[in-house]
């Protein structure tokens, strides 16, 4: 026979775990039974109050160097990326072509100064140098999509084209077979030159390069 409780409200005798009370209708379960769900959203939040209060007295771990004027935050650098410098021979790929420098000269003089030729100024040379293009892509290039060529020195100064050298350069190699006006279909080489005139005694120092690009090649 189940055990029999008083009625919270009217006090008469009601079986053990009732619900509600059969005279009065009052409701026999606790707060937390009666709902459910806010106990336990309630536990959950207390659950993560304690874990806050918990970890509070931790601290983030930092580096630091003392010297005679205190601690300093260590803040460890991150590797800087090593530049790639390539050599004369070597095939680069930039966007669709493939660059490749395959002759570097200095010049004093380029074909005949007096028939179409040139001369270097008084105290600069010419740093000539010829370089194919291939369009590796499955599309046709046009020549405002080829990466721009110039010279470089140690310091990162950037030295353009002596075009009327590099004209002259152009017909005494009898090498330039570059397209100025019509595009670089897909599988095609061509070949280009370009000169440059800078002091004979700078470049007599230090080291020089061909930027193609973003990329360096190294001259000497």
């Amino acid at each position: 026979m189940s055990k029999l409780v008083a009625c919270k409200a009217c006090k008469k005798e009601i079986a053990k775990g009732v619900k509600k009370c059969p005279s009065c209708g009052k409701d026999q379960r606790n707060w937390l039974m009666r709902h459910k769900i806010l106990s336990t959203i309630g536990f959950i939040f207390l659950i993560s109050f304690v874990s806050i209060l918990g970890s509070g007295g931790e601290e983030t771990a930092t580096v630091t160097n003392s010297d005679t004027e205190g601690a300093q935050t260590q803040t460890a650098a991150a590797p800087e990326k090593q530049e790639t410098v390539y050599k004369i021979g070597d095939v680069l790929t930039i966007d669709q072509l493939e660059v490749t420098v395959s002759v570097f000269e200095e010049l004093d003089t380029i074909g005949d100064p007096d028939f179409f030729g040139k001369k270097a100024s008084d105290g600069g040379t010419f740093a000539a140098i010829q370089y194919t293009l291939k369009n590796v892509s499955d599309e046709p290039v046009g020549m405002f999509s080829y990466p721009t060529v110039s010279l470089l020195d140690e310091k990162g100064t950037e030295y353009s084209a002596d075009i009327d050298a590099s004209s002259s350069y152009a017909v005494e190699t009898e090498i330039d077979n570059s397209k100025i006006l019509s595009d670089l279909n897909p599988d095609i080489s061509v070949t280009d030159t370009a000169v440059y005139e800078v002091s004979k005694e700078k470049f007599a120092q230090g080291e020089w390069f061909i930027q193609v690009g973003n990329e360096k090649i190294k001259l000497k």
